[in-house]
């Protein structure tokens, strides 16, 4: 077993050699960055942990209270968070034309260099989507998703609704968007959905897998897709 000196005993010799040096936060940061480089040692690897999901049972309370708030807006821009699990920024960018009503498919634009994605909902909400899509067209609108002056939702007002709403359903967890991404393929993994299907839904991308994923398309993962929503908590 190694003798060390105690940290705190270290800690004021290392004190004792700076301090004349009158060091603030950016030269130590420097100084122990090529301390650690000298002496061979890593970073601390980094460990990513899943967010406290929510449970059924709070997942049903937080659809009920977007339900009696009697917003048609507020409940279809979450029920399509809650069914595609895609993130908060591209939802809020989402155009009428981005919607195919026939195929269940949400077309993402993923910006300039980049192809856009696909992703899909389920067929159960297409009645419910369209109705909405109809209103927003008598509306003139371009966004699926606009405020009164027509301009898209921020995800800082998404933000502030999916907290609104967690709140009026009494849950004491964190909620936010994103967390309903985490909570859809965590519930798709555990209908039997895996890799590299999952990622084909999620977006997600791996250089080293892209072979593999080229070789799929959104029609090998719709069955399971339709088969594993027809029992998700929200219908």
């Amino acid at each position: 077993m190694i003798d060390r000196v105690p940290p705190t005993a270290m800690a004021k010799k290392l004190a004792r050699l700076l301090r004349p040096q009158h060091p603030d936060y950016h030269y130590l940061k420097k100084v122990f960055q090529q301390t650690r480089a000298l002496l061979e040692i890593g970073a601390a690897p980094l460990t990513k942990r899943l967010p406290e999901l929510l449970t059924d049972a709070e997942l049903v309370a937080f659809y009920d209270a977007v339900w009696h708030a009697h917003q048609l807006t507020h409940v279809v821009m979450l029920k399509l968070l809650l069914y595609t699990g895609i993130r908060n920024a591209e939802l809020v960018r989402l155009r009428l034309t981005d919607i195919d009503l026939q195929t269940s498919h949400l077309r993402i634009t993923q910006g300039k260099g980049h192809k856009d994605r696909y992703v899909l909902f389920p067929q159960s909400f297409r009645g419910e989507l369209a109705q909405y899509m109809e209103r927003q067209r008598t509306q003139r609108a371009t966004y699926l998703f606009e405020s009164t002056r027509h301009r898209p939702y921020s995800t800082r007002r998404l933000r502030q609704l999916v907290k609104q709403y967690a709140l009026a359903a009494g849950i004491a967890k964190r909620v936010y968007p994103h967390l309903f991404r985490h909570q859809l393929l965590t519930y798709l993994t555990r209908q039997g959905i895996m890799s590299p299907k999952l990622q084909l839904l999620s977006g997600h991308t791996a250089e080293q897998s892209l072979a593999v994923y080229r070789a799929l398309a959104l029609s090998d993962v719709a069955a399971e897709y339709e088969a594993a929503m027809r029992v998700f908590p929200v219908r």
